[in-house]
C-alpha cells in the first residue's frame, strides 16, 4: 500500500518537472572532414532545460577559418580575434535551442583542428559551464608554404592574436599637447613587395607623420596614406602617427577606420586594422617618438567646458542581469582599490592606456565628445584621477579599479551618494576589453550582488 502511494507521488511531481530537467547537455553536428576552400556547417544543439537567464556560448577556430552566423536562437553572434561567440542576455523559453553558423575555410588551410566550446551561464546567481567535447576535423587539399593563411597563429601577445599577416592599431590616446597620438604595428610575414595603409580619420584634425619606416605618407581629404613599394625588411615594424586639432577639439564623434593592403602572388589582398589596447612598441625595436617618455597628466586648456547635461553618462541598466545591453570597448585602468575620503587636491585626468591582464571593474562618471579640463570634475565633488579614452567618438571617463564586482558596486554607490552624479555605473573589462558585467562574473566566477 505504502509503496503504490510512493509510486503515484513520483508519477505526480515528474508531470510538474518538479525534478528539472537534469544536467545541460551541448549536441554538436560538425563534419569529420572537408575540403580546403570550401564552407561546412557547425550545429550545436543545446538543451538548457528551464535555465532562462545570461548565457553565452564560445568556440575558438584556427586561423584560416571564418564564421558566419546562420541560426543564433536570438541570441547575439560575433567573430572576432577567430571566437565564435553567441551571448544572450536572457535566454529563449525553449528547453532545447540550436545554434548554427557557417565556417569558411581558407583554400590553403590544411591538417587536422579540433573544434572545442564552452557554454556558460548563471543560474540562481551561480556561474555555471558546460565544455563541449573537442571534434576533430581534417581539411584536405590544401597548400601549407607561402600561404593566406597559417595553422597556427604566428604570435600571441597580450591575449591578442597576431596571423603571420596582420596590422593593428593600438587605442589611440592623447598627449600633452591635445594631439591624438595613433601607433600602428604590420606583422608582414614575407611580404617584401608592395604594402599599404590607409585610414580614414575625423574631419577637424590635420595627420602628421611620427614615424614612416621609409614609406611614402600622404594626407588629403581625411585620408591617412603610409605606402611602400618595397615593405621593410623587418617581420614586425611599427609606424606612427598623430591628428592635431585644427580650431579645437571637434565636438563631434571620433573614429577612425583601416585597411592594410598587400600584394602577395601578384595579386592585392585587404585586410581589416584592428584596434587593441596593446602597447605596440613592444614588438619593435625602435621605441615610438610618444612612447619614449612616461605617460604624463593632460591639462588641456583651450576646450570649453561642457554642458553638465551633455557630459554626465547615459546610466546603464546594471541592476537586473537580463535587461542589461553594454557595448564592447577598451579600458584604461587605474589602480584604486579602497573607496577614497573626500580631500581638497584637484583631480587629475591622465590619457596613455595602460594594458592590463584579467578581469577588473571600474566605474564610468561621464562621457562628452570634447576633452573637458582636469579640474571640471571638482565641481562634483569627485576627487579620484580619472582616465580618459577615445572610443567610438567619445571621451569616456573613468575612475577606480577593482579585482571585484562587489567593491566596485559599493564604490558606485559612494559615488551616487557624495556627488551629483546619480547615474554612473560599473564597467568591467578582461585584459583591458570592455565586456558585459555578466560576462565578467563567468570569467572570474564572481557572483552578482545587487
Amino acid at each position: 500500500m505504502y509503496k503504490l502511494i510512493i509510486l503515484i507521488l513520483i508519477g505526480v511531481f515528474s508531470s510538474f518537472n518538479f525534478f528539472g530537467d537534469g544536467d545541460v547537455t551541448l549536441t554538436p553536428s560538425i563534419p569529420s572532414q572537408v575540403e580546403a576552400g570550401k564552407e561546412f556547417t557547425v550545429e550545436i544543439t543545446i538543451h538548457k532545460g528551464d535555465i532562462e537567464g545570461f548565457a553565452r556560448f564560445q568556440q575558438e577556430l584556427p586561423v584560416g577559418f571564418t564564421a558566419i552566423e546562420k541560426k543564433s536562437a536570438n541570441g547575439e553572434f560575433h567573430f572576432e580575434d577567430q571566437k565564435v561567440k553567441l551571448q544572450w542576455m536572457k535566454l529563449p523559453f525553449d528547453k532545447d535551442i540550436i545554434i548554427s553558423y557557417t565556417i569558411q575555410v581558407g583554400t590553403t588551410v590544411k591538417g587536422e583542428f579540433k573544434l572545442g566550446g564552452k557554454f556558460s551561464y548563471i543560474a540562481n546567481n551561480v556561474v555555471s559551464g558546460i565544455e563541449l567535447d573537442p571534434v576533430t576535423i581534417t581539411v584536405v587539399g590544401g597548400a601549407m608554404a607561402g600561404s593566406d593563411y597559417e595553422i597556427k597563429n604566428s604570435y600571441k601577445y597580450q591575449n591578442v592574436s597576431l596571423k603571420n599577416i596582420d596590422c593593428i592599431r593600438q587605442k589611440p590616446f592623447l598627449s600633452e599637447n591635445n594631439e591624438v597620438i595613433i601607433n600602428l604595428l604590420i606583422n608582414k610575414g614575407d611580404i617584401d613587395k608592395f604594402g599599404k595603409i590607409q585610414e580614414q580619420v575625423p574631419i577637424g584634425y590635420n595627420a602628421i607623420s611620427i614615424k614612416s619606416k621609409n614609406s611614402i605618407f600622404t594626407f588629403k581629404n581625411h585620408i591617412v596614406k603610409f605606402m611602400w613599394m618595397n615593405m621593410p625588411p623587418d617581420q614586425q615594424f611599427t609606424v606612427s602617427y598623430k591628428l592635431v586639432p585644427i580650431n579645437g577639439i571637434p565636438d563631434q564623434a571620433f573614429l577612425i577606420a583601416g585597411t592594410f593592403s598587400y600584394a602577395e602572388n601578384e595579386r592585392t589582398k585587404v585586410i581589416d586594422i584592428a584596434e587593441r589596447n596593446i602597447d605596440v612598441s613592444k614588438f619593435d625595436s625602435e621605441k615610438l617618438i610618444a612612447e619614449k617618455t612616461p605617460p604624463k597628466t593632460v591639462t588641456p586648456e583651450k576646450v570649453t567646458q561642457q554642458p553638465k547635461t551633455e557630459l554626465i553618462a547615459q546610466k546603464q541598466e546594471e541592476k537586473t542581469t537580463t535587461q542589461q545591453s553594454t557595448k564592447v570597448e577598451q579600458k584604461q585602468p587605474v589602480k584604486n582599490k579602497i573607496i577614497q575620503q573626500k580631500t581638497t587636491h584637484e583631480p587629475q585626468i591622465t590619457n596613455v592606456p595602460t594594458p592590463e591582464q584579467g578581469v577588473s571593474y571600474r566605474v564610468q562618471i561621464a562621457a562628452g565628445h570634447k576633452l573637458v579640463k582636469s579640474n571640471y570634475f571638482k565641481k562634483f565633488n569627485v576627487t579620484d584621477n580619472i582616465q580618459t579614452e577615445i572610443h567610438q567618438g567619445w571621451h569616456k571617463y573613468t575612475i577606480g579599479e577593482f579585482d571585484q564586482y562587489k567593491e566596485a558596486r559599493n564604490y558606485r554607490v559612494y559615488i551616487w551618494n557624495n556627488t551629483p552624479i546619480n547615474d554612473a555605473f560599473v564597467s568591467a573589462y578582461n585584459n583591458g576589453q570592455r565586456i558585459t558585467v555578466q560576462e565578467a562574473l563567468m570569467i572570474a566566477n564572481q557572483k552578482w550582488y545587487q
